[in-house]
């Protein structure tokens, strides 16, 4: 059981612990449209059956190995044009904790929502919003974190476990990731949000380097350059065009 945070202003003051459910973000909407959650509010299974990633993925996870679990924001000081910036908030909050727990290894933002170690994924965003006119009136950030687990992980995966040999206290973590969530979200409400774009760009993977990718159109030599404000990503390709893609609409094949 996961008890109410208290060294937080407001994320984890509100926490729903379930041994096993579908997805986290899908009963946090649910919860959401009977107005039963708090902003900052916490939901955390033991055993995700169905959780989402990104391209319509799933998340597979054993069961009580590693963190599951959705939060709660109701960021209407944002634009429908910004919801980006809740992505760059939370993979810097997870990189913050990943190199205090790993700090020798490489550590990167993959745009637009995976944790690379070594160049391997050890965690997963999913960020689902609700947008009225102008603005985003609540926002549900999925992430599934790799930590205990071992066996059964994907080629392209790893976990905390699988790098530091030993075993990690999901409670313990689980209170560092809210801690520093709420840091950069404080950050977003203030509004600095050069800030958060120049910690984003500086940790972001395969920034300025050669890399092998696919579009719609071909398969190509290219270079990130930059992660515009709204999200897009912007690739020079081997000829010197700059291409801009939105999510799932380019894929890394190889990074040499």
């Amino acid at each position: 059981m996961h008890k109410i945070f208290a060294n937080t202003l407001f994320i984890g003051k509100q926490v729903i612990s379930l041994p096993s459910c579908h997805s986290t973000n899908d009963l946090m909407a649910q919860m959401s449209a009977k107005n039963q959650l708090h902003e900052g509010a916490i939901i955390i299974t033991d055993h995700q059956t169905k959780g989402k990633g990104q391209r319509g993925n799933t998340w597979n996870s054993p069961q009580g190995e590693n963190l599951t679990f959705s939060v709660y924001f109701k960021p209407k000081f944002l634009k429908p044009s910004q919801q980006f910036e809740l992505n760059r908030m939370v993979s810097l909050a997870l990189l913050d904790v990943l190199k205090r727990l790993v700090p020798n290894a490489n550590l990167f933002v993959k745009w637009p929502n995976d944790l690379i170690v070594n160049k391997k994924k050890i965690a997963g965003i999913l960020i689902e919003n609700s947008i009225n006119q102008n603005s985003i009136s609540e926002s549900i950030a999925g992430i599934g974190l790799n930590v205990n687990q071992r066996d059964n992980l994907l080629s392209t995966a790893t976990s905390l476990a699988s790098h530091t040999q030993r075993t990690w206290d999901l409670n313990q973590l689980l209170l560092e990731v809210a801690q520093r969530i709420e840091h950069y979200y404080l950050i977003l409400r203030g509004g600095d949000f050069r800030l958060i774009h120049e910690l984003y760009e500086a940790n972001l993977y395969l920034k300025d380097k050669v890399a092998f990718y696919e579009d719609s159109v071909s398969k190509f030599n290219g270079i990130i350059r930059k992660v515009h404000p709204d999200g897009i990503l912007e690739i020079e390709d081997d000829s010197g065009i700059f291409k801009k893609y939105q999510f799932k609409e380019v894929r890394l094949l190889s990074n040499h």
